[in-house]
């Protein structure tokens, strides 16, 4: 399933009434002399800007034949999961929702550290984050990453917005919780069977989607074959998205 950005209304009507209203109270009003040395640096003021993520990351920009795993939430944990990766030569991107490590988290941290892969930000409880008010979505950002520090010793740096829907309030809650990068994919394997959302092969750069499930085998034996495929090396994600 692929999802996306969710736009806000159009503010571009109301934004300009109120500039309006803006300049005509300035006019009126005086104001202290600005010193001549800010005005000729023509440098923001350091709170002009609220802390934002400008756009999610579909692919990973970069010519390297490389191509990047990326395995969400945490339903299913198996012990042989560790040997499977190993075996494969595959380092990954586990996006876990916190609700499931909680159950298990040091089958997370062994499968992590074992296979050397990242652990990174789900969400608490797997909600369409593009749903939730601002307040809810920095909850259930930042609770996570706050326990993920705790729990593992590293703070995320990627999110990942379930569903892949998010809108401008989960990029500034994202970057606020100290995330540089919001993370969507461009190819997605379920079952042992990949799909890409442009083509009939992986690129350099494509960030593929899987999911702890129980035909976790078959699904990376099709991630390792579509690589091949294409000439592509897995890589770490968190090498490339810093």
């Amino acid at each position: 399933m692929l999802g996306g950005r969710v736009t806000s209304t159009p503010r571009s009507v109301a934004a300009g009434a109120l500039f309006a209203a803006l300049l005509a109270a300035a006019a009126c009003t005086p104001q202290p002399a600005e010193p001549t040395s800010a005005r000729a640096s023509g440098e923001p003021s350091a709170e002009a800007e609220p802390r934002t993520i400008e756009d999610a990351d579909y692919r990973v920009d970069t010519d390297d034949p490389v191509v990047f795993l990326t395995i969400d939430d945490g339903a299913t944990r198996d012990p042989k999961m560790a040997e499977v990766l190993k075996d494969a030569g595959v380092k990954a991107t586990f996006f876990l929702t916190d609700d499931y490590v909680r159950q298990d988290p040091d089958f997370f941290r062994e499968l992590s550290q074992e296979t050397g892969s990242a652990i990174e930000n789900h969400t608490i409880d797997h909600p369409d984050l593009a749903r939730a008010s601002a307040k809810e979505q920095r909850r259930q950002i930042c609770s996570t990453s706050d326990r993920y520090e705790e729990e593992f010793g590293r703070r995320p740096t990627l999110l990942r917005p379930p569903y892949g829907s998010f809108d401008d309030d989960t990029l500034r809650a994202a970057a606020e919780c100290g995330a540089t990068h919001v993370v969507h994919w461009s190819a997605e394997i379920d079952d042992g069977r990949i799909r890409f959302a442009a083509g009939d092969r992986l690129r350099p750069g494509d960030i593929v989607l899987m999911h702890f499930r129980e035909q976790f085998s078959a699904d990376i034996a099709a991630f390792v074959a579509a690589a091949e495929k294409s000439g592509l090396e897995p890589a770490l994600l968190e090498d490339y998205l810093t």
